[in-house]
């Protein structure tokens, strides 16, 4: 048994408190999928590691799902979730409140990428920090945090450097017992270093003393999920979303008005495109919302800023991430 472990510890909030029955509270308990393995879910809980089996009739689950189980760690049910992450009707984690994207200020900066992860953020419910590394190698640090400033004016923005520790403190600030964070970022951008700043991997402050390694403790009480699934997601989906642009963008091209909006103009190549078949909708749509990020028109920024706008500042997500204090 570990004792170490507090519900609160691994994420638990107001808003999975008020889904509890009174049965729940005399005779069952909860716990939190910690990894998913074939056959089986294993849960972190106040008494420890839990494994369940999987059964047909149980819901699908991931990691970040928090479950009613009974005295015998029997599954009794699901509680429902504040945030999902998802790629082509997979799972991939749940349950996240704040998100760190991270972008390197070098020559690996790329503002459509950053637009991408704020994209899939929004899609799941979670809200979002942008945070931009390696400050001290960039000569126009002001002009690139201007360029992500202005896909959201209330977005926040942290920038941090490689030779300085102090910065990391204001994000600590945003890190709230019971809130869960996760880190989002391309390969060479800082995520590891933003971790290592963060935690020590080998504390055990840091582990729950269990053998899992999606969930690790935060400063203030906030606690870490990551995965393997998780960091496939943030490669790979965004990157796909980019290479997907540049396709759209050749069809573009060849349409018959250079401002061509592709939804009803005549001669509209990227139309032709998705009736024949050689361009995805979805992806199209994608393209069109991205294209019109910075764009001085009012009305051609109003969605997506609105969407933003939404995520960080509506009452649902504030009752959703309420948490006790």
């Amino acid at each position: 048994m570990d004792a170490s472990i507090s519900l609160f510890e691994l994420g638990w909030q107001t808003y999975f408190q008020q889904q509890l029955s009174l049965d729940d509270l005399e005779s069952h308990s909860v716990a939190r999928v910690c990894q998913v393995e074939p056959s089986r879910y294993n849960l972190l809980s106040e008494s420890g590691l839990i494994h369940l089996s999987k059964d047909v009739s149980q819901p699908n689950m991931t990691i970040g799902d928090w479950v009613v189980v009974d005295g015998d760690n029997k599954f009794v049910r699901k509680l429902d979730r504040s945030a999902l992450f998802n790629q082509d009707a997979h799972l991939i984690a749940s349950n996240i409140d704040t998100v760190l994207i991270v972008s390197a200020l070098d020559e690996s900066f790329n503002i459509e990428l950053i637009k991408r992860y704020l994209e899939l953020v929004h899609d799941a419910e979670a809200d979002a920090i942008v945070v931009l590394t390696k400050a001290d190698l960039c000569d126009t640090v002001d002009e690139k945090r201007e360029q992500v400033q202005r896909l959201d004016p209330l977005l926040l923005i942290e920038t941090v450097n490689t030779k300085s520790d102090e910065p990391l403190q204001a994000l600590q600030d945003f890190f709230k017992k019971g809130r869960t964070i996760a880190i989002l970022g391309a390969p060479g951008s800082g995520k590891s270093r933003l971790v290592r700043s963060l935690i020590t991997l080998d504390s055990d402050l840091t582990h729950f003393s269990v053998a899992q390694d999606a969930l690790f403790r935060l400063p203030n009480g906030a606690v870490l999920l990551d995965s393997p699934a998780l960091r496939e997601l943030q490669a790979n989906e965004a990157q796909s979303s980019i290479s997907g642009f540049e396709l759209v963008t050749k069809f573009a091209e060849k349409c018959r008005f250079n401002d061509c909006s592709h939804n009803n103009e005549p001669g509209c190549n990227v139309r032709k495109a998705i009736e024949e078949g050689e361009l995805d909708e979805q992806r199209v749509k994608a393209f069109k919302r991205s294209h019109f990020y910075g764009e001085d028109d009012s009305n051609q920024k109003s969605k997506p800023h609105d969407k933003f706008h939404r995520s960080a500042h509506s009452e649902a997500r504030a009752r959703k991430h309420s948490i006790s204090e």
